[in-house]
């Protein structure tokens, strides 16, 4: 296995749980995004989780969908 998704082991600390049901629901109520593998384990990106815990990037969409651009204030 490669070092680009967290362990089990690692998976089990970030949660505090077990059981995958309980950690995807722990994943979902904390908003990390996540993939099943086919196999039925749960994948976190290494990376994300640097990212997230050090807050080396915001963790917030950068455009809101709701927003409209204002072209008006472009000056020509």
């Amino acid at each position: 296995m490669t070092d680009t998704y967290l362990s089990s082991d690692e998976l089990r600390e970030l949660t505090g749980c077990a059981h995958r049901a309980r950690q995807k629901a722990w994943l979902d109520r904390n908003r990390w995004p996540y993939a099943i593998a086919e196999t039925g384990h749960i994948r976190v990106l290494r990376q994300y989780w640097l990212d997230r815990l050090t807050g080396a990037k915001s963790t917030a969409p950068a455009v809101h969908a709701g927003t409209k651009h204002n072209f008006s204030a472009i000056a020509a």
